[in-house]
């Protein structure tokens, strides 16, 4: 009896190994612009029709690309999502960190115009993949997965503006460095997200200006 268990755990080992080695890693030019392509692809009808509405069948052929060429390079629709969202992450971490870092060297002189820096560049992003937010906002409630990105994502900005805040600990008014990091967090979502989101009777630049006001007297006055 334990022969025959360990005989079939076996089996389904490998056929669980075999089926992950079928999944392709690009090397090749054409290869890596043919992911590139049902990436491009996917995002694109995700953000049209939602991701529950999209199918690989769709995504294939609006890629162009048979539908047997689309899984040897993702298992299931969920891990071309899953790609995509980890190479917006990180491209939208990147983009912050330079915001954030690349403007210190005037900062202390001021501040201000450091912070509006920030909430300016957070709604460029935004502006630049708004129906693609929307989706994952959407999918964070049904998507373990996707949550799971989402609460690593905040995590990384929390880090980043402590890390800001530790900068000027000589001259910031607030003592606990990580619960400040989330009320500032919080602070400029809401700006980000009533200027991306939202129809507004006054000008967005009325809002930033009294969003970067909030934060700068809160942390140095």
């Amino acid at each position: 009896m334990k022969t025959h268990e360990t005989t079939t755990n076996s089996c389904k080992q490998s056929e669980k190994n075999t089926k992950t080695d079928l999944i392709r890693q690009p090397r090749q030019t054409r290869s890596i612009e043919t992911k590139k392509n049902i990436l491009k692809t996917a995002l694109k009808l995700f953000c049209e029709n939602g991701f529950y509405k999209t199918t690989t069948n769709e995504i294939a052929k609006q890629a162009s690309v048979p539908i047997g060429s689309l899984y040897s390079y993702f298992k299931n629709k969920d891990m071309i999502l899953l790609e995509i969202l980890a190479d917006y992450d990180q491209s939208f971490l990147d983009k912050i960190d330079k915001a954030i870092q690349g403007n210190m060297n005037f900062s202390k002189n001021d501040k201000k115009l450091w912070i509006k820096i920030i909430i300016e560049t957070l709604i460029e992003l935004h502006n630049e993949s708004k129906e693609f937010i929307l989706e994952l906002q959407s999918l964070n409630h049904s998507m373990p997965e996707v949550a799971k990105i989402h609460d690593i994502h905040d995590l990384k900005i929390k880090e980043k503006i402590i890390e800001s805040l530790e900068y000027f600990k000589d001259e910031v008014k607030i003592t606990d460095l990580e619960a400040s990091a989330v009320i500032i967090s919080d602070i400029i979502s809401s700006v980000v997200d009533r200027i991306v989101f939202n129809n507004n009777e006054i000008s967005h630049n009325r809002i930033i200006n009294e969003g970067v006001n909030v934060i700068y007297k809160y942390l140095f006055c």
